[in-house]
């Protein structure tokens, strides 16, 4: 299912990972939706202050850091190993897919929303940009594997190459230069929400 993403390009592969996150985080939205609807009824306001701490500085960083442990599970399970074409990093991007939309569907935020509107221009403003530094980061690192396998469990490695020889191409670079970006731009707006 995912072996074309290891013959194209950098771009072509983010792009193709980037749809993939979205509809797997979709598809979790629209399912918690449907199984939780009262959710979204009669939410009671949370002042979004409620959430920060200690100012925008503290808790942009609580959020990057956050965010960037993501980022080394989905980064560190491309690098590590590959069984056939599929990596830990490539199930924990799925699975955190998975997660962000079971929470927006179901509302289950800190500061809940009041409407699906309110939840999807967070989303915009925020939790697209995290998914985006997700999805880029991932499509960097996912055909670096230092050891691969042809099928799960690894009776043997059919690919085994030294931490060292590991090089990133200019537009690989590109690319985690603009997850870092993404990443940040999203935890100072999410900080400045929240610090209201």
């Amino acid at each position: 299912m995912f072996s074309s993403l290891y013959k194209v390009g950098a771009v072509k592969r983010t792009i193709i990972i980037w749809f993939l996150l979205q509809g797997v985080l979709w598809a979790f939205f629209a399912v918690g939706y449907l199984a939780k609807p009262s959710a979204w009824d009669n939410v009671q306001a949370v002042a979004p202050s409620s959430a920060a701490v200690g100012g925008v500085a503290a808790t942009m960083g609580y959020i990057t850091a956050r965010n960037a442990v993501v980022m080394l599970f989905i980064g560190a399970g491309n690098l590590f190993v590959r069984f056939g074409s599929v990596t830990p990093g490539l199930l924990v991007l799925l699975v955190q897919g998975g997660a962000i939309g079971w929470l927006a569907g179901t509302n289950g935020f800190e500061v809940p929303f009041s409407s699906v509107a309110a939840a999807n221009m967070q989303y915009l403003r925020i939790g697209l940009w995290e998914t985006t530094a997700y999805a880029l980061f991932c499509a960097m690192t996912l055909t670096k594997s230092l050891l691969v396998a042809n099928s799960f469990p690894a009776k043997e490695w059919a690919e085994k190459h030294a931490l060292r020889s590991l090089t990133f191409s200019g537009t690989e670079k590109v690319l985690g230069l603009l997850a870092l970006l993404c990443l940040l731009g999203a935890a100072l707006v999410e900080a400045l929400y929240l610090a209201g």
